[in-house]
């Protein structure tokens, strides 16, 4: 099964499943946007269950994308009268527009096999300076338990914050890490150099 089949098949419930996890995605907004009026690229956007608390926090307009075309189906049918927010289908990995303020991964980033791909992608689509934050609402402990469920080659498990932090520090400045019950989060700035290193 690969990952867009298989949120395909949870789509329908995915919202009501992750219910409690509204505390960390206020402070995973909170911490990426801290004034009024960035741009943001939700990666693995699922249902737009961030969508809302990306706005109060100030983005000004979204990008949704996530590979899963009855998520996004979802997450256009909620948002989709919000002229601030703009849902597609796709790989994050083949996505292509660059300047954004800031690129955040809720509860998608174990599903990058690879974290140098995914931090060189991210390094491409952010403005110099820009942010990326990777968010769960739960600890590494439970993050490695569900992925372990799910089918063979969907996610893998994740480092300590501290530990996954190490492959962003070529490409970014890390200046907030949390790994406690109820949040496993990493987030930093690109360095100005950030996109000369990939050469």
């Amino acid at each position: 099964m690969q990952i867009a089949e298989y949120y395909d098949s949870v789509a329908s419930f995915w919202d009501d499943d992750f219910s409690e996890a509204k505390a960390a995605r206020i402070v995973a907004s909170t911490v990426s946007i801290p004034r009024g009026g960035a741009c943001v690229l939700d990666v693995g956007c699922g249902s737009g269950s961030m969508f809302l608390d990306l706005m109060e926090a100030g983005a000004c307009e979204i990008e949704g994308v996530d590979i899963s075309p009855k998520m996004a189906e979802t997450a256009k049918g909620k948002y989709g009268f919000d002229p601030r927010v703009h849902v597609e289908r796709g790989d994050f990995l083949a996505f292509s527009r660059p300047g954004f303020d800031v690129l955040m991964a809720f509860n998608s980033y174990q599903h990058f096999p690879i974290p140098r791909l995914f931090l060189r992608k991210a390094t491409e689509l952010l403005r110099p300076g820009g942010r990326l934050t990777v968010a769960f609402p739960y600890d590494r402990e439970r993050v490695n338990t569900l992925s372990a469920i799910m089918p063979a080659g969907i996610a893998r498990g994740l480092l300590s914050a501290e530990e996954e932090a190490v492959f962003w520090r070529e490409l970014f400045e890390i200046d907030c890490v949390c790994d406690n019950d109820g949040l496993y989060l990493i987030s930093g700035t690109s360095k100005p150099s950030g996109k000369e290193m990939l050469l």
